[in-house]
C-alpha cells in the first residue's frame, strides 16, 4: 500500500513525496535509507551524511531541480528553480544538487522566468481589456524562476567513481567553503594553492552557534571563499602564464596583477623558492611607487590624507585575511629609465662610466624627488646594442639588401659607438674624395653609404636619450637585463619615451632576460614578466623579433620557470599561441565591439552581458581546474596607487617640504638609527627649503648608500643645518 507524506521545505509550498513499502527480500540501496524506491533514493540522496559538508543547512533548500522534454538535465549543464524566499540568489553564485550516490556542484547561470501563458498577447489582451496596467489582477498567475547552473564537479560517495551523472529532481543547496574548494579542484592541486580572488555567494556567514554575522554597515555579510589557482598550472611545469583583457580604466587589470605578483610572492616565501617579477610601465606613474604601502605608516598618515588617498577599507583587510595575503608594498621595487633626450652623460676616454650615478634629474622618468631616487637606475645603449635591433631602429623602407649588408659590415668591424661610426664615415669620405672616379667601398655602393649617413645621424634624436655617444661603462650599477634578486620587483619606465624607443626597450629586456633563462642564469627559481598592452608587441597575425620571443617564452617558458603574464583591451587582436598556452585568463568590463569575437566562444552568453557591465574590481577567471568560469573580486592592490605616490613622494611633495626628503636620505643611510620625522622637521624649521635641500644634496653625496661607521650623517646634518640657520639670521 502506497502512503503520501506531507513536508515543508523554507520558501516553498507543502510537498508530498510517496513511500512505497518494500517486498519480501527486498534490500535497501543505502543502510542509511529505508526506502527501495530508485526515484525515492535519488531525490533523498541529500540526507546522506557523506554530503552534509558540503551544503549550507542553515539556509536550507533554496530550490528544486527540474528537468523537462525539451531541456533534459546533462552532465554539464541542469536547470532548477528557485523557491520565493531565494531573493539572494544571482548569477555566478555555486549551489548544491544531487544524483544517484553523488553531489553536483555547479555555477548559477542564466535565469528565465516562466508562467502559464501561451504569448505575450495572452497577458496584453486580459489586461487590456480587462484591468488597467497599474491594477492587479484578481487572480496571480503562477511564475517560477528558473535558473541554469553549469557543473563545475561532482563529488561521489566512492572516491575512485569520476562519472559526471546528471542532477535528478530533487532539492538545491548553497553550496558552503567545503563545496566550492572541492568544485575547483584544490584537493587535486599538485602545486601551492595561491590566492587570486574572492567568491561571494548568495548565502550569510555565521558564526558557531549560527547567528548570521553582519558587515560594517550592519547588514548580513555574504559567504565569502577564497579562489586559489595551482602554482604548477600558473608558474609551470604543468602548464603557465596568465592573461587579462578588459576596457581601460574599468577592468582594473595591472592593479589585479600587482596583487596577483603580490600573492605569488608571498606564497613562494612560505615554499622556500625564489622569485622575482619584471614590469613595463607605459602608463605616467602608474608602477613608479610600489614600495610605498597603500596603508600609511604613522608618520605619513597626514600626508595620505591631504592627497585624498583613504587607505585600505575595513572590507579590503577582511579579504586580504580571508585570502590568507598580507597587505604589504613590494620592497625589492627598483626603477629603470633612460636618459631625457640630450641628458646622457658625455663619454670618459671613449665610455659613458654610469658607476655611482646620481644625476636622476636626467632621467626620463617621474620620479626624481630628493630622497626617492635611491631605487632609480639608468639604461643607456651604445651603437652596438642599437644594431641588434636594425629593424626596429631603421624605417622598413630604408632596409633594403644594400642597406642590410652595410650593417652587417659595420658589426663586423666592431663599430660600437657612434664616436667609432663617425670615425668610419670621416675614412670613408675621405676615401671617395681621393679618388673621384670610385663609386663604391668595400663593395658597398657610394649611394648606400650615402642614405646610410643620412639615417645614422639622425639615429640619436629618433631613440631620444636611450643611445650613448660613445661605450657604456656601468661597473658595478644595477642593469635592467641582469639576473635577479629574490623578491625583486624590477620597473621598466616607458612611459615618456617615443613608440621606437618602447618597442627597443622591450624587445631587447625581453629577449636578454629569455636568453638568460635559457642558460639558467635568472638567478631566481621563477620569473614573472608583465607585459601591458600584449596586442603591440604581438599582434594577431603579426610577425617580428618580439613577437616570436614572446610565443616562444608562451610555449616554453613554463619549463625554463618564466611567466608571461600579458594584458590588453582587447583579446582578439592578441596572438593564438599566445593566448592557447595560458593556463588562466582574467576577464573585467568588455566592450560591446569586442566581445562578439571568437575569442569569447568558450563564454556562456549570460556572462558575456555580465562582462558588459562588470563594476571596478570585479573579474570573471578562468583556470585549467575550473571547468567552468568564475567571477571573483579583490581587494585594492598592497601598494599606494601612482597618482597619489606622485602626490605624496614626487617632486611637488618634496617642494612642499624638504624637510621630509631629508628625513627620507638619513633613513636610508642610518635604517634604524635615524632621527624621527619630528625631529628632522623641528631642526629644519625656519631654514630655508633651498638650504635644507642642499644639506639633504650633501649629506648623500659624502656618505653615499650608508655611512660604512665614517662618522654620523644626522650629527654632521645637524651641523649643516644650524650653520644655515647663523648665516640666515646674520643675513
Amino acid at each position: 500500500m502506497t502512503t503520501r507524506e506531507s513536508i515543508s521545505l523554507p520558501g516553498f509550498a507543502r510537498l508530498e513525496r510517496e513511500h512505497v513499502p518494500m517486498e519480501t527480500g527486498q534490500v535497501p540501496l543505502d543502510p542509511v535509507q529505508d526506502t527501495v524506491d530508485t526515484g525515492e533514493r535519488a531525490s533523498l540522496a541529500w540526507d546522506h551524511e557523506a554530503f552534509q559538508n558540503l551544503i549550507d543547512r542553515d539556509t536550507g533548500v533554496i530550490g528544486r531541480v527540474v528537468s523537462s522534454e525539451r531541456e533534459p538535465a546533462g552532465s554539464h549543464e541542469f536547470f532548477f528553480w528557485a523557491g520565493d524566499d531565494a531573493q539572494t540568489l544571482d548569477v555566478g553564485h555555486i549551489v548544491v544538487a544531487f544524483s544517484e550516490q553523488a553531489a553536483v556542484i555547479g555555477v548559477v547561470d542564466e535565469p528565465r522566468r516562466y508562467s502559464d501563458l501561451r504569448s505575450f498577447l495572452d497577458d496584453y489582451f486580459d489586461r487590456h481589456m480587462e484591468h488597467a496596467l497599474s491594477q492587479s489582477a484578481p487572480t496571480v498567475r503562477p511564475e517560477i524562476l528558473v535558473f541554469t547552473v553549469k557543473v563545475l564537479a561532482t563529488r561521489h560517495l566512492r572516491d575512485d567513481v569520476q562519472s559526471h551523472r546528471p542532477a535528478v529532481n530533487g532539492p538545491v543547496f548553497f553550496a558552503n567553503e567545503t563545496a566550492i574548494r572541492f568544485a575547483l579542484g584544490t584537493h587535486n592541486f599538485t602545486g601551492a594553492g595561491i590566492p587570486a580572488l574572492m567568491h561571494t555567494n548568495g548565502n550569510y556567514e555565521r558564526d558557531d552557534d549560527g547567528e548570521i554575522l553582519l558587515d560594517d554597515a550592519g547588514r548580513p555579510r555574504f559567504q565569502r571563499t577564497p579562489l586559489f589557482l595551482d602554482e604548477d598550472y600558473l608558474l609551470g611545469p604543468e602548464a603557465g602564464h596568465a592573461n587579462w583583457t578588459g576596457q581601460s580604466g574599468l577592468a582594473t587589470k595591472t592593479s589585479h596583477a600587482l596583487f596577483l605578483i603580490g600573492s605569488v610572492f608571498q606564497t613562494m616565501e612560505r615554499e622556500q623558492k625564489s622569485v622575482a617579477a619584471i614590469m613595463f610601465n607605459v602608463k605616467g606613474p602608474d608602477l613608479l611607487w610600489l614600495d610605498k604601502p597603500a596603508q600609511p605608516d604613522p608618520v605619513h598618515e597626514s600626508a595620505y590624507r591631504a592627497a585624498d588617498w583613504k587607505g585600505l577599507g575595513p572590507d579590503d583587510l577582511k579579504a586580504y585575511e580571508s585570502l590568507g595575503v598580507r597587505p604589504e608594498p613590494f620592497d625589492g621595487t627598483r626603477v629603470f629609465a633612460p636618459f631625457r633626450p640630450g641628458m646622457d652623460p658625455q663619454p670618459i676616454n671613449g665610455s659613458a662610466r654610469l658607476d655611482g650615478f646620481s644625476d636622476h634629474k636626467a632621467l626620463n622618468t617621474a620620479r626624481q624627488a630628493p630622497g626617492e631616487t635611491d631605487r632609480v637606475f639608468p639604461i643607456l645603449w651604445s651603437l652596438k646594442t642599437a644594431l641588434t635591433f636594425p629593424h626596429k631602429v631603421f624605417d622598413f623602407s630604408d632596409l633594403d639588401d644594400k642597406m642590410w649588408g652595410f650593417i652587417y659590415e659595420l658589426r663586423e668591424m666592431k663599430i660600437d659607438s657612434l664616436a667609432a661610426l663617425n670615425e668610419k664615415f670621416a675614412e670613408i669620405n675621405a676615401h671617395f674624395a681621393n679618388d673621384e672616379r670610385a663609386d663604391n667601398w668595400h663593395g658597398h655602393h657610394k649611394a648606400t653609404i650615402r642614405k646610410a649617413q643620412n639615417r645614422f645621424k639622425g639615429l640619436k634624436d629618433k631613440l631620444g636619450g636611450l643611445l650613448a655617444e660613445g661605450g657604456v661603462d656601468f661597473g658595478s650599477e644595477p642593469r635592467v637585463d641582469h639576473p635577479f634578486a629574490n623578491h625583486e620587483l624590477r620597473v621598466v619606465d616607458i612611459s615618456n619615451c617615443n613608440t621606437t624607443a618602447q618597442e627597443l626597450i622591450v624587445t631587447s629586456t625581453i629577449n636578454t632576460i629569455w636568453r638568460l633563462a635559457e642558460r639558467s642564469e635568472m638567478g631566481v627559481d621563477k620569473l614573472i614578466v608583465f607585459v601591458d598592452e600584449l596586442n603591440k608587441y604581438a599582434p594577431s597575425g603579426g610577425d617580428g623579433g618580439l613577437r616570436d620571443t614572446l610565443v616562444d617564452i608562451a610555449a616554453r617558458g613554463r619549463h625554463l620557470n618564466v611567466v608571461l603574464l600579458g594584458a590588453q583591451q582587447f583579446r582578439s587582436k592578441v596572438d593564438g599561441e599566445i593566448l592557447g598556452n595560458c593556463g588562466t585568463s582574467f576577464y573585467g568590463r568588455v566592450g560591446d565591439e569586442e566581445i562578439i569575437n571568437a575569442a569569447y566562444r568558450s563564454i556562456s552568453e549570460t556572462a558575456k552581458q555580465e562582462l558588459l557591465g562588470l563594476p571596478k574590481g570585479r573579474l570573471l577567471v578562468r583556470h585549467a581546474h575550473f571547468r567552468a568560469p568564475l567571477f571573483g573580486t579583490f581587494p585594492h592592490p598592497p601598494t599606494l596607487p601612482g597618482v597619489y605616490g606622485q602626490r605624496i613622494f614626487g617632486s611637488e611633495a618634496a617642494r612642499r617640504d624638504p624637510a621630509d626628503a631629508l628625513h627620507r636620505t638619513l633613513k636610508k643611510l642610518m635604517g634604524d638609527r635615524a632621527p624621527a620625522l619630528a625631529d628632522v622637521r623641528n631642526l629644519a624649521d625656519g631654514i630655508e627649503p633651498e638650504a635644507v635641500d642642499d644639506t639633504r644634496r650633501k649629506i648623500e653625496s659624502i656618505y653615499g648608500t650608508s655611512s660604512n661607521g665614517h662618522g654620523d650623517p644626522w650629527r654632521n646634518t645637524q651641523k649643516m643645518l644650524n650653520s644655515a640657520r647663523d648665516l640666515w639670521s646674520r643675513t
